[in-house]
């Protein structure tokens, strides 16, 4: 009977912690599920690379954008195991946005990396309204 209670009691606690593991990334459809938010990053990337075969930037900015992807890089690292690195994402779209204000970047690369900074703020105030996160 022991041994009935503590299997019970394990299982019971195993499908909690499931539960509330999955609970953070939001509902199964959401876009803020790692492998999603994965691909998201792979998005930014790609419209950076595309970005830089028309785009007449100093080394400066350059370097600034390539810091920002490996801080997005790292954001993505630690969603996929249930971290929310406020800093890391902050500062990726911060410096992004920044490079896409200051500079005249033009054309479909420059809208589908302004795209991608939007869906990143979605993702962000979705944290802020608690609706994925660890609470």
């Amino acid at each position: 009977m022991r041994k009935f209670f503590y299997l019970s009691l394990c299982a019971a606690g195993f499908v909690g912690i499931s539960t509330i593991a999955s609970a953070q990334y939001g509902p199964p459809e959401s876009p803020y599920r790692p492998a999603k938010v994965d691909a998201l990053i792979d998005q930014v990337h790609n419209d950076l690379n595309q970005g830089y075969d028309h785009w007449k930037l100093n080394n400066g900015d350059r370097e600034r954008l390539n810091k920002a992807e490996a801080k997005l890089r790292s954001f993505g690292k630690d969603w996929e195991h249930g971290k929310f690195d406020k800093g890391d994402l902050d500062d990726s779209m911060g410096t992004i946005q920044k490079v896409l204000n200051e500079n005249h970047l033009s054309g479909a690369q420059r809208d589908s990396l302004s795209n991608d900074v939007d869906q990143l703020r979605h993702m962000r105030e979705a944290y802020e309204r608690h609706e994925i996160g660890n609470w």
